[in-house]
């Protein structure tokens, strides 16, 4: 297994592309390194194949070399099994191609190779766009796709969605209520404390004992809410506005969703109150309420049954608790500030009494 882009040739990306069944009578010709940027997770390093034929059944020309950290590696796995197989059973979904995945499970090494989608996309609206309610409808129509197609989907309760997945997100997981519970005690007693020293002065005593009612009041609610496994479905689990790729042309592109890392099984309320919880609470109140009442409708035309209006609410108040929950994980009051003044507009005190 190749462990960095610089070992890439073309007779290499032409073997394993023909293995793949990306190639079959051409070759890759030519490929050229380009400039490598890394996130959390991983680093990435553009390539430009050049083929022997053109022909529309070629992988694209630009692509990206996403090579996991050794500490990621579990969600290089994870992200592998959702391109191989979630994406495979989702209808048109909105994700840039997968070519190749490779691993090395003693040395915690693994690798994707993917459609280079800055090409025909940027990473934020354009300026006359902006964040507008039409804008974060699109994005729900997309969402959509993958909520309604997995909802109560008998692969969202196998082994792999049970067992619980790590970092600053997993409180809205929903493997099972031990694992909750397992959530709820770390943050109590590790990063609580930790973000309260950290942020002593912005953190006062009153605001500590509300995030800790927090803690524990959701580790009743959520055990609750999930032990029947019965309206769950597929999250991205990270939904905010830089894990999306918006299209130069619109006439010609649709969006697409990235970093699928931490994808898991919850509440579906929870993609859409994490995606506009984080910016401008002015904007937020006047839009909010009109976008989860698209998203409800949108899973009932999408084939969803037996989930009522007031289920959506109850679970989109459930999720404005469990986006608390991250910013305590980042330790980061800027982000945190904004999901309180999120949790006292839903009055979700009233859910923990």
């Amino acid at each position: 297994m190749i462990t960095s882009a610089e070992q890439i040739t073309p007779q290499w990306l032409t073997n394993r592309f023909q293995q793949k069944g990306h190639l079959s009578h051409h070759t890759v010709t030519d490929v050229q390194i380009g400039e490598t940027f890394e996130s959390t997770a991983a680093f990435f390093t553009r390539l430009k194949a050049t083929y022997s034929t053109k022909s529309e059944d070629s992988p694209h020309t630009d692509l990206v070399f996403k090579d996991y950290r050794q500490g990621w590696f579990g969600g290089g796995i994870a992200e592998s099994v959702f391109f191989n197989e979630i994406v495979a059973q989702t209808p048109d979904p909105p994700v840039f191609r997968c070519y190749d995945f490779d691993y090395d499970r003693d040395a915690r090494q693994c690798y994707l190779i993917l459609e280079d989608a800055s090409i025909t996309h940027a990473e934020t609206p354009s300026k006359a766009e902006g964040f507008t309610a039409a804008l974060y409808k699109q994005i729900i129509d997309e969402l959509l796709k993958f909520h309604a197609q997995w909802w109560e989907h008998p692969r969202i309760s196998q082994a792999d969605f049970l067992r619980g997945k790590g970092g600053p997100l997993r409180m809205v997981d929903a493997a099972t209520s031990e694992i909750t519970a397992s959530y709820c005690q770390h943050w109590r007693e590790t990063l609580l404390p930790q973000f309260a020293e950290k942020a002593q002065d912005e953190f006062s005593q009153e605001m500590f004992d509300f995030v800790l009612h927090a803690i524990n009041g959701w580790k009743r609610l959520y055990s609750q809410r999930i032990k029947d496994g019965k309206a769950l479905t597929l999250l991205h689990g990270d939904l905010h506005q830089w894990n999306i790729f918006y299209p130069k042309n619109r006439a010609t592109d649709r969006l697409y969703f990235f970093d699928w890392e931490t994808y898991k099984r919850g509440i579906g309320p929870y993609d859409l109150c994490y995606l506009i919880g984080g910016g401008s609470s002015q904007q937020r109140r006047e839009i909010e309420k009109d976008l989860l009442r698209y998203y409800h409708d949108g899973l009932v035309n999408g084939g969803v049954l037996g989930y009522s209006w007031e289920d959506c609410v109850y679970d989109y108040r459930l999720s404005v608790i469990a986006t608390l929950f991250p910013p305590i994980g980042w330790q980061d009051m800027y982000r945190f500030k904004p999901r309180q003044i999120q949790f006292e507009d839903w009055n979700c005190q009233e859910l923990l009494e």
